[in-house]
């Protein structure tokens, strides 16, 4: 199981890594929203200029960070289905769905 602390870690690691390495010193971890679900942790993050001004334009696309419980690679939430939902097919085993469903 992964611990609230080393979910933001991960989660931070694979924005500052993979999704934003050119943005890593404008990403801010939100360890106040880290929510735990069956499957693993989610985490939100913004950067630092939608933070001080505010402007949309300057948000994350997505903000939600996912961290399994099994440790394996940090990933964006898909943007559908909701993340709750998203969370939930994960650790039924139902994700991603089948053709036709």
């Amino acid at each position: 199981m992964v611990t609230k602390d080393e979910a933001v870690a991960s989660a931070e690691a694979f924005l500052q890594k993979v999704a934003y390495p050119d943005r890593a010193d404008s990403i801010v971890m939100r360890p106040d929203t880290a929510i735990e679900f069956t499957y693993g942790w989610t985490v939100c993050f913004d950067f630092k200029e939608h933070i001080e001004t505010g402007d949309f334009t300057q948000a994350p696309f997505s903000a939600v960070i996912v961290v399994p419980h099994d440790r394996s690679a940090a990933h964006f939430a898909p943007t559908f289905p909701p993340t709750e939902e998203y969370m939930a097919l994960q650790a039924s085993g139902n994700w991603p769905p089948k053709k036709g469903q």
